[in-house]
């Protein structure tokens, strides 16, 4: 009887030690697909809450017609995506763990209407995203809650997955990561046939818009900061035709 009770603490102190072990690691993730399919759909739930979602409209025809064109061309995972227009001013895109993927009115209002390559690389960024299990890995680096996930603490799993959904929402990615999801979305956007300068152009519209109503107007330049270097290195990209991602 006592030896019952003490496997459940037994069990929890174990993980402890590998997560203590593992947690310096960036490519880790303590979180299946299937942890994070639940993730994204709790955080599609929240974000349809609070915006109203665009499913008729040409714009919202627009993403889903270029995001099912790309499909075909990432790196495979077993996930549900889908893409969809949220009716908000904001210039933001969000992709959540498990395939969700947001565009918001205020980014299309800024994107050329006519440039599909620079939509094409926007939403192939942004799959790289999930692709790269960014936000994945950033949930697991958080000690207690790795824990709390992984083992299934009862009563725990459904209020803390309302919570990291609520994290996911609003995370700012690493300069790394940002560059990860660069040269995925790359390599999607040009194996499905779309020209990679297409994200050179947004960038340039976006630093353009930085200079001249400043960053802190701009959701998406605050959660995916652009700077002279990463352009940069997006162009040595394009150059080299580095399209290592994809298929």
């Amino acid at each position: 009887m006592h030896l019952r009770r003490t496997q459940p603490l037994f069990r929890l102190l174990l993980i402890c030690g590998v997560v203590i072990s593992l947690t310096g690691c960036r490519t880790r993730s303590f979180l299946s697909t299937k942890q994070e399919i639940a993730l994204g759909k709790e955080g599609a739930r929240q974000i349809e809450a609070e915006y109203r979602v665009d499913t008729s409209s040409p714009d919202a025809e627009r993403v889903r017609r270029i995001g099912t064109k790309l499909l075909p061309h990432v790196d495979q995972r077993d996930v549900p995506y889908s893409f969809k227009v949220l009716e908000a001013n904001d210039v933001n895109a969000v992709a959540l763990p498990g395939g969700p993927l947001y565009i918001f009115r205020g980014l299309l209002d800024i994107a050329d209407p006519r440039d599909d390559d620079a939509l094409a690389c926007i939403i192939g960024h942004e799959i790289g995203h999930i692709n790269g299990r960014h936000a994945a890995r950033q949930i697991s680096s958080q000690f207690i809650t790795s824990i709390l996930i992984y083992v299934g603490l009862p009563g725990a799993t459904n209020q803390e997955l309302a919570r990291l959904a609520s994290g996911v929402i609003s995370l700012k990615y690493s300069r790394e990561d940002e560059l990860d999801a660069d040269r995925r979305g790359l390599s999607y956007a040009q194996r499905a046939g779309y020209d990679p300068n297409g994200l050179i152009r947004f960038f340039t519209k976006l630093e353009r818009m930085e200079r001249r109503v400043g960053g802190e107007k701009n959701e998406w330049l605050r959660s995916h900061p652009l700077n002279t270097s990463r352009i940069e290195r997006a162009k040595v990209l394009i150059e080299n035709q580095n399209y290592r991602y994809g298929q």
